[in-house]
């Protein structure tokens, strides 16, 4: 949904403290097994004007308030505790993941079926479009990726929450004002960092110096740097209007098609939080701890 701007925010081993522990799904046809997945996680990359639904949600996790520009003053508040009650739960698919989740209720669905209406082009207007929230945390990080000094004492993988598939998305304004300067070339127009989704932004970089992170500190809090993150065409939905373009992915694929997997465009560096956590604040100076070569998709 719509991005929320934070002063400082609580880090734990699943990334920003209460960030996606909620998931748009729908209802998988066909038959299905006892451990098949019920219903398929949904996003911006087929509803685009999830974009402008906003999402507030307390730091306890005890009230979550949906609203949009397009509903006008319309809100839904809901309890997830209290929704949780009603014991409706389903497995949902995340790419190639089953996990257990639980149905928001009614009220929440019904908003997000309005903002779906308002999608002319929409395929899953006639669908059952749902909230539902995390219930299990039995989601881990790809091991391909993932390095041996974020593993837990025991050689565990870390936790994920309903995330693609890492906690954390970091990104730099250098890289941003490279992409602008080449779109500016062309005579298009330049795109803000929203379009992206990072976690984290940090300043004061060369343009893509975070391909070689591996791990950085900020605040005394250590982050893994694992892998490029390649960019879907949800970077390139307006997030206020909810409106598709072919950019920035077109210019992107000029000069960032640069893993194994030659269709893979990148921009900005899955990471993964160590599990002592801490506070971030904006302004806060980035250390880096450790760089090497840059890692991105094996195919």
């Amino acid at each position: 949904m719509k991005a929320v701007s934070l002063g400082e925010a609580e880090i734990d081993a699943l990334g920003i403290k209460g960030d996606r522990k909620f998931m748009v799904v729908t209802k998988r046809f066909g038959e299905c097994g006892p451990s098949d997945a019920t219903h398929q996680f949904m996003s911006q990359r087929q509803i685009p004007l999830l974009a402008t639904v906003k999402a507030t949600v307390s730091s306890s996790l005890d009230s979550l308030t949906l609203s949009s520009h397009l509903l006008g003053e319309r809100k839904v508040t809901i309890n997830p505790a209290k929704e949780a009650e009603s014991g409706v739960t389903y497995l949902a698919r995340i790419w190639s993941e089953v996990t257990e989740t639980v149905d928001m209720g009614d009220k929440a669905a019904a908003f997000l079926a309005q903002i779906v209406e308002k999608d002319r082009d929409s395929p899953y207007k006639a669908m059952d479009i749902r909230l539902v929230m995390m219930k299990k945390d039995d989601r881990v990080a790809d091991d391909k990726y993932t390095p041996r000094a974020s593993l837990g004492w025991f050689g565990g993988l870390p936790k994920v929450s309903l995330t693609d598939g890492f906690p954390v998305l970091i990104a730099s304004e250098a890289s941003l004002e490279e992409l602008n300067r080449r779109l500016l070339k062309k005579g298009k127009g330049a795109v803000p960092m929203s379009r992206f989704r990072p976690n984290i932004v940090v300043s004061g970089t060369k343009p893509f110096e975070e391909d070689s992170w591996k791990v950085i500190s900020i605040s005394g809090v250590l982050f893994h740097l694992v892998k490029g993150c390649p960019r879907c065409k949800q970077s390139c939905t307006d997030q206020y209007t909810g409106k598709v373009s072919e950019e920035p992915l077109e210019t992107l694929s000029e000069f960032r098609a640069i893993g194994p997997i030659k269709e893979n465009v990148y921009f900005a560096q899955n990471a993964i939080a160590h599990d002592s956590g801490g506070t971030i604040r904006v302004g806060a100076a980035v250390h880096v701890l450790e760089r090497g070569d840059p890692i991105f998709d094996r195919s």
